[in-house]
């Protein structure tokens, strides 16, 4: 092989990872709006849909 000619391994920038993740932090803040909404209405079941709406509205990605 000639000198030199050794590709060094490159990865993807570290910024990457951040702007990959974004749908799941979303997703995750969503997800604990709506756990809070409902904890907030006492904990009743059958909200789900509503608070998770309600909770979308609220983090506005």
């Amino acid at each position: 092989m000639a000198k030199g000619s050794h590709k060094a391994e490159v990865s993807a920038p570290e910024f990457y990872e951040e702007t990959v993740s974004i749908p799941e932090q979303q997703e995750e803040e969503v997800r604990l709006a709506a756990y809070y909404l409902w904890e907030s209405k006492g904990k009743e079941h059958g909200s789900d849909v509503e608070d998770w709406v309600e909770a979308e509205e609220l983090v506005k990605y």
